[in-house]
């Protein structure tokens, strides 16, 4: 994960320098213990935003289509990302990000899948609540705030502008609840409404950096 390290500090780096930037709640993400991070996917920038958050390494599930990219897919490879199809059925990504959770890792996901075209929330898919109910992990909703407006879908190169990050309290999720379908869809559903929300309701305007 030295290459995890560094890009993370590089982007530490370039956010503050590059855009005004808030963290807000960072520490509502506990220091121990198997911890899913979901967050809405507006930009490019969200992977690392999420990163940011915490001090904990974040193991992303990443669509498998970035793999075949020569440069992206050796530096998402040595950051111990997990690929995932949305085609569904994906049990060796399944498998994976569980035993990382049972080990007491951090997995970050957007419940969303790909990046929206709009800026606004759109539904989740049940992967996250999935992965928690069979690892017995919580799940941290986090509201990513301007940066659709910032480094959006088909952007070549980022514009000035403020982002700013609301960390939600922590969900928990009821070990063993696996195979409940209607429970999943239920945690699913509590998740991206608490992401939708913050999203409507907006971040401090109190810009201050946190990490």
């Amino acid at each position: 994960m030295i290459l995890y390290r560094l890009l993370r500090l590089f982007f530490t780096l370039w956010l503050r320098l590059g855009h005004r930037l808030a963290i807000v709640g960072g520490e509502r993400i506990p220091a121990t213990g198997p911890l899913i991070l979901c967050a809405n996917h507006s930009s490019y920038y969200d992977s690392m935003l999420l990163a940011l958050c915490t001090r904990r390494p974040v193991r992303f599930l990443i669509i498998d289509d970035f793999y075949r990219h020569p440069l992206l897919g050796f530096v998402i490879r040595h950051c111990g990302a997990i690929p995932v199809t949305l085609r569904g059925g994906d049990r060796e990504a399944l498998r994976r990000g569980t035993e990382i959770l049972r080990s007491g890792g951090v997995l970050g996901i957007f419940p969303e899948g790909r990046l929206t075209r709009t800026g606004h929330v759109g539904g989740g898919k049940q992967g996250a609540a999935l992965l928690a109910a069979a690892s017995g992990a919580s799940i941290v909703p986090v509201t990513i705030c301007g940066a659709y407006d910032v480094y959006p879908r088909g952007r070549r190169l980022p514009r000035p502008g403020s982002i700013s990050v609301l960390v939600h309290e922590p969900i928990p999720v009821d070990a063993g609840r696996r195979h409940d379908r209607a429970y999943l869809r239920e945690v699913t559903e509590r998740v991206m409404a608490v992401i939708g929300n913050g999203l409507e309701g907006g971040v401090t305007k109190s810009f201050t950096w946190q990490g």
